[in-house]
């Protein structure tokens, strides 16, 4: 197996995450936490990402070589998930992923929550192990100017009748990507009151990596006016990106109560 390096990244890197991902009300535990299933297959499914671009296939997953939970995570936590391979073999990637939880808008942190190393196995289209081929060039990021907030992939359960994505788990990430951004300007939780427009430009297939970019357009003495730009990284074997939606929505910020309240200035 050619390379390896032992888990320990304590500060979130620099370069884009594998996935970045809201945790909802439903995915948590008895005990108010985020529940260590969602992030462990959240781990793996990041962990897999880097693996399937090496290997230009699908790959599976043999082995969880080490998983560390360092602390809890919350429901409104945005979590970043940084996977790097660390060592290939004939047909075995091994990958490092290291998971980040930026929290508390009124005065933000971000804290280290999990590292792990798994390792995948690429497959062929017949479901038998293959070799690796060569090594490919690094993909392109989205061509987008805005913040990348969420990058997702969505699961077979998210298909309409179709069997393309449906529209409504579009509607719903892009809603809360826009909000991200709108967050950290009020410094408190928002509530959405518009879509001002939406735009649908192609369809999403299961397997996609789906990021959702945005940017704050404007911001009033309640309000909060974001542009989402949303694309999708298709065919490991060879790889596009290309543009699936965009949208511009407005948040207004409340306090405890939900009632409305004034963004501070800066």
């Amino acid at each position: 197996m050619v390379g390896a390096t032992g888990p320990a990244v304590d500060v979130a890197p620099q370069a884009l995450p594998a996935l970045r991902v809201m945790p909802m009300p439903a995915d948590l535990n008895p005990a108010g936490d985020v529940f260590g299933g969602w992030i462990m297959a959240m781990v793996d499914v990041a962990g897999a990402l880097p693996a399937i671009r090496r290997a230009r296939s699908r790959v599976v997953t043999v082995a969880v070589n080490s998983f560390t939970f360092k602390q809890p995570v919350s429901v409104g936590d945005i979590v970043s998930f940084h996977a790097d391979v660390v060592a290939t073999g004939r047909s075995s990637i091994t990958v490092d992923v290291h998971v980040f939880a930026e929290r508390n808008p009124a005065s933000p942190v971000v804290v280290k929550v999990t590292e792990a190393r798994l390792t995948y196995v690429a497959m062929s289209a017949q479901g038998e192990k293959r070799l690796l081929g060569a090594v490919v060039p690094p993909r392109a990021e989205p061509p987008s100017s805005k913040e990348l907030v969420l990058r997702v992939v969505p699961m077979p359960a998210d298909l309409n009748p179709a069997g393309d994505v449906f529209g409504g788990w579009i509607m719903a990430m892009v809603d809360v990507a826009g909000a991200v951004p709108a967050v950290r300007v009020a410094r408190s939780r928002v509530a959405t009151v518009a879509v001002d427009s939406f735009v649908f430009k192609q369809p999403v297939s299961v397997g996609d990596i789906v990021s959702f970019h945005a940017e704050i357009v404007h911001v009033g003495k309640t309000s909060v006016t974001v542009d989402v730009e949303v694309f999708a990284e298709r065919n490991p074997e060879n790889p596009v990106v290309v543009k699936v939606t965009e949208a511009k929505l407005t948040y207004v910020a409340v306090d405890e109560f939900r009632a409305k309240r004034q963004i501070a200035p800066g």
